[in-house]
């Protein structure tokens, strides 16, 4: 994806990239753990396409932003600085882990009209469990370092976070997602007031970001052109 501008945006843990492309309202992507902006570049020209911008970004630690190790508390710090920075969000588009932290961000006060959340985690703490798996890590060693650190990572449940928002929302998730299991996403639609979900099959949690028939209902959700 070829996009127009590079920028950065001063933080606590350095320089944090962001990119944009277009010159209409502005809907922000949000990428999940390990990812990189580049992730969510199949919404882009469709956003275009309707007239919308695009920004989006690489958390800290990851991609071309400065860190070297982030938190999830961290990151919807960035998002919601990011939000100011932008000052008036159509929309935002998260996946995965970047799902809790656009949450928190809104509920710390970043200003959208509307949010899509992709592929999204239930619990911190599990999501914490896998991804020690997958990297051939102790859980629970990850967990005890990241309470030294001050995070709680059982503390952040999104359903509870979800109860206290009330932006329109559009919760995505594929019932073959290995790393983020369909039933947490389901209970964090149940908990989001007037959210919609939409289940699909077969596009595990990465595959879903590419899928064309995702990609235009969440494009539409976010532009206002579909009803919830």
């Amino acid at each position: 994806m070829a996009w127009d501008f590079r920028t950065t945006l001063d933080s606590r843990h350095g320089p944090i990239a962001f990119w944009t492309i277009g010159s209409g309202p502005a809907v922000l992507l949000v990428h999940g753990w390990e990812g990189t902006h580049a992730d969510l570049d199949a919404f882009v020209a469709p956003l275009l396409a309707r007239g919308m911008s695009a920004v989006a970004l690489d958390l800290p630690a990851h991609g071309e932003s400065a860190g070297t190790t982030a938190t999830l508390t961290e990151c919807a710090e960035t998002v919601a600085a990011l939000g100011t920075r932008i000052a008036a969000l159509a929309g935002a588009i998260a996946h995965s882990a970047g799902c809790p932290s656009t949450a928190i961000a809104l509920e710390r006060g970043l200003q959208a009209q509307r949010v899509a959340l992709i592929a999204t985690p239930e619990r911190y703490d599990r999501y914490v469990r896998w991804f020690a798996g997958e990297a051939g890590v102790d859980g629970d060693a990850l967990l005890a370092t990241m309470r030294a650190r001050g995070l709680h990572a059982g503390s952040l449940v999104l359903p509870e976070t979800a109860a206290r928002l009330d932006v329109p929302a559009l919760i995505v998730h594929s019932t073959d997602d290995r790393t983020c299991d369909v039933r947490g996403a389901r209970a964090v639609a149940a908990a989001w007031r007037g959210s919609t979900f939409l289940e699909v099959d077969g596009l595990g949690h990465s595959r879903i970001l590419r899928d064309p028939a995702v990609v235009e209902r969440v494009v539409e959700f976010v532009t206002g052109r579909a009803e919830k």
